[in-house]
């Protein structure tokens, strides 16, 4: 649930390409590893919210991050650059899918992969708006999970981000705080299921 809200990270550069995606790609150049703290809320097509939480993030690049929710629900996301796990932590249920699957034409890239930008969204730059310079993607695939989503620089770092759905479907993500280049223990990145914990979906040496 709160996994599809976070994997919503792609962006490019595109013809229509000014200061604000030169900060974007900047900043995006300038990663190695982030941790980071955000806030998250759920509107419905009529602006009302739905479900609030917040968590944090844990990226290696290329490909690997860690999203440990701490509400609404205790998740805890783990891409460890071949699998993508899900623990639920009430259900006592994980999911394990391939990771270019399990994130595909998503935001997610937007941190975790070094691929060009380009390849994936087109950016039109929405200038300054309450001191943040504002963006707007749109996938250049019709297969994803979002129509566009608006990003947000304050300075040389991404601050907020707004993802529109289909069906008008709203997620905002504001990051509180943001630690750019740490060094992060590489068991962050690595996830073996609890005991006991129902499996869904391919492990290696399980069919």
């Amino acid at each position: 649930m709160l996994l599809r809200v976070f994997l919503l990270f792609v962006i490019a550069l595109p013809a229509h390409a000014g200061e604000g995606a030169e900060r974007l790609q900047g900043f995006l150049d300038e990663l190695k590893t982030l941790r980071a703290d955000f806030v998250q809320t759920q509107l419905d097509p009529k602006e009302e919210v739905v479900e609030e939480g917040e968590g944090v993030l844990y990226l290696n690049r290329p490909g690997r991050f860690r999203l440990e929710y701490s509400s609404p629900y205790e998740q805890l996301y783990v891409a460890d650059g071949e699998r993508m796990w899900m623990y639920e932590i009430d259900l006592d249920q994980v999911s394990v899918r391939e990771q270019g699957n399990a994130l595909g034409d998503t935001p997610a890239l937007l941190l975790s992969t070094t691929a060009p930008l380009a390849e994936n969204f087109t950016i039109e730059e929405l200038g300054e708006h309450g001191g943040l310079s504002w963006l707007e993607l749109r996938p250049n695939s019709k297969d994803t999970s979002f129509s566009f989503m608006l990003t947000a620089m304050e300075g040389e770092i991404l601050r907020a981000m707004e993802m529109v759905d289909g069906f008008g479907n709203t997620t905002r993500l504001y990051f509180v705080s943001m630690e750019r280049n740490p060094a992060i223990d590489e068991a962050k990145f690595q996830f073996t299921p609890p005991p006991g914990v129902d499996v869904i979906g391919e492990v290696e040496g399980n069919e």
